[in-house]
């Protein structure tokens, strides 16, 4: 046994060597970017957190333990998100898959409790950047502003003592019962188009999505000249001004959808019926005004074919020239800020195939867990990106699902053969599999579909669903600003 074990880390330490030359070799051969297939989860996770930067994390966040240990903490953050990214197998059988190293799982698990979270945390915005070009993705950005967005998630956590010591669960929303599960909360920012993750908070203490958005931005900044998006849980005048400075420094704007109930003076009427408001800011704990903030307001009417009650909806936005960006434009341009919530079906469906039931069994390590999905994600977005670019299409038009399981084909066959192969003939694979992704992962273009606003088991006042069914989407937007 010990015998094989040796070979074994031989065996990956020559495949470590010759994967590390391979992306100098893929450009030599005409591979270069943007059409580069990531093929080695090695180097490519390298690529995505360098040893420089996560030894300094290290130092800075990580545990402080005496003792030569057994394998590095860099080999065990790589082999977590190799385990997300395969999705089969043990997590020691993984980590032996990459490291080379035979390691328990119970001993794996305890040395990540003794990492705990601060060190997870840190990572994702020293390492997680914006990957959309203008020049090569314009659907991703708008008169020059990178699209991004931000939005809560939930994710259910084990019934484990841990858990139930550490979590809270929250109050039903129906009787006075208990819960099945508490929860794993988070706050992402995304970058849209690529569903690049560019930060997250996470709390499992009951915490707001707003407390969480301020955690967030305390240690995330915005990209450079990036229109943030968020629905009308953010869309508080507070929340602008807390993240002004930011959006000053970065040459950034935001479009928050705004509750109908909030107070706003109007200033003046613009000609494309929006209108410039002054809002009073409140302090949210003591509610004492702080200050006032001027906006942009847009009330919209979207009317659907075939549907009687419209949709009325307002905007608050720091876009105030309504020349350079029309009401209507902006309305339309809101509707993509739904690309946040697909990314967090692909998370849960796709990446994690056991829907929002996190396999964690302590509070800390289901955070870890997250951002290892969080990271995973973000190696998957390149991929689609490289596949979109090489159809020169839009990369919305490019399977997530089908891009994430060739991936992960990909990686292990890397890590268990690739040593049995030329460095040629492992490029001519990868191009292959590049080709064969361009047609099996191409969605065909589809037209807008309006479904009813209904619910299969209503517990509000919706209307019961009986008959699924979807129809061609027309609407029309109309103006509504007094």
């Amino acid at each position: 046994m010990p015998l094989r074990i040796g070979l074994l880390k031989k065996k990956i330490g020559v495949l470590r060597k010759k994967t590390c030359t391979l992306a100098n070799t893929f450009h030599d051969c005409g591979m270069s970017a943007p059409f580069a297939l990531l093929h080695d989860f090695v180097s490519s996770f390298k690529s995505l957190l360098p040893c420089s930067v996560l030894s300094n994390l290290t130092k800075k966040f990580g545990p402080r333990g005496g003792g030569k240990p057994k394998y590095t903490l860099e080999e065990l953050i790589e082999a977590r998100v190799y385990h997300e990214l395969k999705r089969s197998g043990t997590f020691s059988h993984n980590f032996q898959q990459i490291s080379g190293t035979s390691v328990s799982d119970s001993a794996l698990s305890q040395r990540l409790q003794s990492v705990g979270v601060p060190l997870f945390e840190a990572i994702l915005p020293a390492v997680l950047k914006p990957i959309a070009q203008p020049d090569l993705h314009p659907g991703s950005f708008y008169h020059g502003y990178r699209l991004t967005a931000v939005d809560g998630v939930r994710f259910n956590l084990r019934n484990t003592e841990a858990m139930k010591e550490r979590a809270l669960k929250n109050p039903c929303s129906k009787g006075d019962g208990e819960p099945a599960f508490a929860q794993l909360r988070a706050v992402v920012l995304l970058e849209l188009g690529h569903h690049q993750p560019l930060g997250a908070s996470m709390g499992w203490q009951q915490e707001g999505e707003q407390t969480l958005y301020r955690k967030l931005f305390s240690t995330t900044t915005l990209p450079e000249k990036s229109l943030l998006m968020a629905d009308q849980l953010y869309g508080g005048a507070a929340i602008i001004l807390e993240i002004k400075d930011v959006l000053e420094r970065t040459g950034s704007a935001v479009l928050f959808r705004a509750k109908m109930n909030l107070k706003a003076k109007i200033v003046k009427r613009l000609s494309d019926g929006s209108t410039l408001v002054d809002v009073i800011v409140r302090c949210h704990k003591t509610k004492r005004k702080i200050g006032v903030i001027r906006l942009r307001e847009i009330r919209a009417r979207i009317t659907y074919e075939r549907k009687e009650e419209p949709l009325e909806i307002r905007f608050w936005t720091t876009l105030l020239d309504e020349k350079a960006h029309p009401a209507k434009e902006l309305v339309e341009l809101y509707a993509l800020r739904w690309e946040e919530e697909l990314f967090f079906r692909e998370l849960k469906s796709h990446l994690h195939k056991k829907a929002n039931l996190l396999d964690a069994q302590t509070p800390e390590t289901a955070a870890q867990e997250l951002v290892a999905q969080l990271l995973a994600a973000s190696l998957i977005a390149q991929q689609r990106g490289a596949v979109a670019d090489f159809m020169g299409i839009s990369i919305v038009r490019i399977s997530f699902a089908i891009v994430y399981d060739r991936t992960a084909s990909l990686f292990e066959f890397v890590a268990t053969g690739g040593d049995l192969m030329s460095q040629e003939a492992l490029i001519t694979y990868t191009e292959r599999i590049l080709e064969e992704l361009g047609r099996s992962a191409l969605i065909k273009k589809r037209p807008g579909r309006s479904c009813p606003r209904t619910v299969r088991q209503p517990v509000k006042d919706w209307p019961k669903t009986k008959k699924p069914s979807s129809k061609i989407l027309k609407k029309t937007i109309k103006i509504l600003n007094p």
